[in-house]
């Protein structure tokens, strides 16, 4: 690869970098400013919850057109397109005044933002090779944990001095900075199976029956559980749960976030240099999240099953949220590695949809808790974590049994899979 073209996909994956860390920004927000909004518009524990589900209820069905559209349109625009919708949901959002109008910005936002994971790693996809794709897909994962250490160290402060009606306001800013530069800089890839692009399509009753595609998309909307709720309930049951401060929550989300990031740079750079050294794909692709799946279910279980000081639950709550984290990256390498290249687009974005409907569920189910628990915050929100870490340590052994990658490309994509073998 000549040196402009390496430079290039380097800026391309450093602007998407940037846009998973804005997306963040304008998700978790809401989190960090959630007493706040509490107060002022009066909200009950099931009605905040219920705000917090509705940022996921737009958020898988955009998601899956959007995903349908990547496999015509270009990547440059629909991002662009996307990147508006956020910062009209954020200026909408910064003037809402009741529960009614802060759930609709919220759907609003959420419909922005459900495509964006699917999109990005799809850009992300044409720059590389299939078996090139785990470490970019991971540093597209660490712009989301990025993300998260921004807002833990800035919201909470911004929030604090400027209210959370002006925070909202500063984002839908810094929105329109990352479009004028993706405008300016954004390119289209155009890296692909040259055998996979010439195939005649997949029928899509086929990829989604994928025993593969079932059980990744299973285990990584078991992970998506907890992780949904750091944009609603997580900053809440630190500080009204546990009597922390709105700073030391944040320390405590940033110290797990660059846990996360560690973790994800790490295992998927050694998983990448084993692949490159001709390791199989289950071992190096599939192992690692499902373990870590796993042992992150442990971690929560032992938070809602057992009684514990205050250290010990706040160590095993960070063991539990770094370790959720390494699916991500993995399971969109993996749907991309078995995807033909002309229906990778939708297959992501379906994936993702699937994975991700998991945030209608995982704050509402808190809110419930919460008021069967008698509105004892950290009585609720510690129940509905056992609960979730269950699922997590059930959706890590069927996906380390059942997901084959290699065996699902070479039913989808036999040629290019053929071609790969040839070449190794």
């Amino acid at each position: 690869m000549s040196a402009a073209p390496a430079r290039g996909r380097r800026l391309v994956v450093a602007l998407l970098m940037a846009v998973m860390v804005i997306s963040v920004l304008d998700k978790s927000i809401f989190a960090f400013a959630g007493p706040q909004i509490i107060d002022e518009l009066g909200l009950t524990p099931q009605q905040f919850g219920f705000v917090g589900s509705a940022f996921f209820f737009l958020y898988s069905l955009a998601g899956l057109i959007v995903g349908f559209a990547a496999n015509r349109w270009a990547s440059r625009w629909i991002l662009s397109i996307m990147s508006l919708v956020w910062m009209l949901a954020q200026l909408l959002t910064s003037f809402s005044q009741s529960f009614t109008a802060l759930v609709a910005s919220r759907m609003l936002l959420g419909a922005g933002c459900g495509p964006g994971t699917a999109v990005t790693q799809h850009a992300c996809f044409k720059w590389f090779a299939p078996r090139e794709r785990v470490l970019p897909s991971a540093l597209i994962q660490v712009g989301l944990m990025l993300g998260a250490i921004s807002g833990a160290l800035l919201l909470p402060l911004l929030i604090q001095r400027l209210g959370w009606r002006a925070a909202y306001l500063l984002l839908a800013g810094v929105g329109l900075l990352w479009l004028l530069l993706w405008l300016w800089q954004g390119r289209e890839g155009g890296h692909d199976d040259a055998a996979g692009s010439s195939q005649a399509p997949a029928l899509y009753r086929h990829l989604l029956r994928d025993r593969s595609f079932v059980f990744i998309t299973l285990a990584g909307f078991c992970t998506y559980l907890p992780n949904a709720l750091i944009y609603s309930w997580v900053p809440v049951y630190l500080q009204r749960g546990l009597g922390m401060t709105p700073m030391q929550s944040g320390y405590l989300v940033m110290a797990a976030t660059l846990g996360v990031i560690v973790m994800n740079l790490v295992v998927s750079s050694l998983s990448q240099r084993a692949l490159q050294r001709g390791a199989r794909v289950r071992r190096a692709m599939v192992w690692p999240p499902m373990l870590a799946c796993i042992a992150a279910g442990l971690a929560l279980s032992a938070i809602g099953f057992l009684s514990l000081e205050r250290l010990p639950l706040l160590l095993l709550f960070a063991l539990g949220s770094v370790l959720v984290n390494l699916t991500p990256a993995f399971s969109n390498t993996i749907v991309a590695f078995f995807a033909p290249p002309r229906q990778r687009g939708s297959l992501l974005a379906i994936h993702i949809g699937l994975m991700t409907s998991a945030g209608m569920l995982a704050p509402h189910l808190v809110g419930q808790a919460v008021a069967w628990q008698g509105g004892h915050i950290a009585a609720g929100f510690e129940l509905a974590l056992g609960g979730i870490g269950l699922a997590l340590i059930a959706g890590g052994l069927l996906g380390l049994a059942l997901i084959d990658p290699e065996r699902s490309r070479l039913r989808h994509v036999p040629e290019a899979a053929e071609a790969t073998e040839r070449a190794r």
